[in-house]
């Protein structure tokens, strides 16, 4: 699927899925975070040329790498943010014995982004790598509008759903 929508649709669910858990504003800089950085390191880093042509790798298209990227994007931050700045956190009402909570939290919503990714990527022509093989639930092509679109707009309505409490 094409990068805006990767960032749409991951963006859509960890928004749904983080509102019920975080006040609005954080749900939305988590949302935001974790779909634009995830979904763009997942496809920068797990592309390689091959005949001057992209093609995913099993770095980060497959089970453990894209989790990965996501566990990492998701508890970096609140790792860094305990270590060098303790007192925004406790400036932002955040006790510092909740981070082990909050770095929980945001590295399975982390691992959630990253999955999501593989979601699309699954159901394109290029697939993605399960066990060591290729492997699609549909042939798609990455730029096919009609794949792109209906995935690109369930990310807005999530986005919309979680804005509003549903």
């Amino acid at each position: 699927m094409k990068l805006t929508t990767h960032y749409l649709f991951t963006i859509g669910l960890v928004a749904l899925i983080a509102c019920p858990i975080l006040p609005l504003s954080g749900a939305l800089v988590v949302a935001i975070w974790l779909g634009v950085a995830t979904n763009w390191i997942v496809d920068m880093v797990g592309h390689e040329d091959r005949d001057g042509a992209a093609r995913r790798t099993a770095a980060t298209h497959s089970l453990p790498g894209a989790a990965g990227v996501g566990l990492v994007l998701g508890v970096l931050p609140v790792a860094l943010v305990a270590l060098f700045a303790p007192t925004a956190l406790i400036a932002a009402g955040v006790q510092l014995s909740e981070v082990p909570f909050i770095a929980l939290l945001m590295g399975a919503l982390g691992i959630l982004a990253g999955l999501s990714h593989l979601l699309l990527d699954a159901l394109t022509e290029g697939g993605i790598y399960h066990r060591g093989r290729r492997w699609a639930i549909a042939h798609w092509r990455y730029d096919c509008a009609a794949a792109n679109m209906p995935f690109a707009l369930l990310g807005l309505l999530m986005l919309a759903c979680a804005m509003v409490g549903l």
